[in-house]
């Protein structure tokens, strides 16, 4: 049985730890392979569980902005593990031995990796919880306080659209994108300033909620909607969680979204009253192809063939 080794950093309030915590949270439960997970801040500490582990696989969750520390030396002179990095945007160094992508390639970076690119599932979470059913249409969006995220957009949508409806909106602050808070505070201010019907009720929180408290918030609401605009070429992660919960979702054309992308969830194409009118039919590709059970064996297959 090969021994994974899952290398994470430990800043909770971001995008990207949480997505190899959602990787290691479905890998942990494997009967092929053994993956062992650390969450390390500094060379000394990785080092110091490398030699203790003695992994014949390291997985790497990097990004250049939340794991500097991981010089491109380091991993080539342990030369007693492969080394498998998972894919979040840009990538420079070629020279690994496998690159993770999961539900969709970013084709600028993915052709220059050839067979070493790998393609599996998108990681979505069981959710076992309650449903309620709400007297006003309820919509909600998650993530972090940024204007990419397009909050303000669909507030102003909504506003507009909608007689009475409920907005919701969980928005933690980011420890890496925004530690002074200041972006989130603007984003807030401007969308309070941008309901002026009466008939909109506009909550906005910012403790930062563990997977199931996101589960449990976005299965309150009868859709989840993200307008973002053009803010990267990786995949988003909101994605995973509003699935998850099978909720209709309607999305922006934004590249980020681009694994899910069907004109019927497509706010521009469609209002969203049509959107949550038609269910959650359209999205049942995505709930089989990403299951987690899917997922755990797809991950498997990359490490057991080795």
């Amino acid at each position: 049985m090969k021994t994974v080794l899952i290398v994470n950093h430990y800043r909770i309030n971001c995008g990207v730890q949480q997505f190899g915590r959602r990787v290691w949270d479905l890998a942990k439960h494997s009967t092929k392979v053994k993956f062992t997970y650390i969450e390390v801040e500094d060379k000394e500490t990785f080092f110091h569980w490398y030699k203790e582990i003695k992994p014949d696989i390291v997985l790497y969750n990097w990004h250049r902005g939340t794991m500097p520390w991981l010089t491109e030396n380091i991993v080539t002179n342990l030369r007693g593990s492969k080394h498998y990095f998972i894919f979040h945007e840009e990538f420079t160094r070629k020279n690994f031995d496998k690159y993770l992508f999961f539900g969709d390639y970013d084709f600028t970076n993915g052709d220059k990796f050839g067979s070493k690119k790998v393609l599996l599932p998108r990681p979505l979470l069981k959710y076992g919880g309650d449903y309620p059913v709400n007297d006003v249409t309820t919509i909600g969006s998650f993530g972090f306080g940024f204007w990419n995220k397009g909050y303000h957009t669909l507030t102003e949508l909504v506003n507009r659209t909608f007689e009475h409806a409920v907005l919701n909106f969980h928005m933690p602050y980011s420890f890496f994108g925004d530690p002074l808070k200041k972006q989130s505070k603007e984003v807030e201010y401007e969308c309070r300033k941008l309901v002026t019907n009466p008939g909109l009720k506009l909550n906005i929180t910012h403790d930062f909620l563990d997977d199931a408290g996101v589960l449990k918030f976005l299965a309150g609401n009868d859709i989840n909607v993200f307008l973002y605009g053009e803010n990267g070429q990786g995949i988003s992660s909101v994605i995973d969680y509003a699935l998850s919960v099978k909720r209709p979702i309607a999305i922006s054309d934004s590249k980020m979204f681009r694994h899910v992308a069907k004109d019927n969830i497509t706010v521009g194409n469609n209002s969203i009253q049509d959107i949550i009118d038609n269910g959650t039919e359209q999205l049942n590709e995505f709930y089989t192809r990403w299951s987690p059970e899917n997922f755990q064996e797809e991950l498997d297959k990359v490490f057991d063939d080795v």
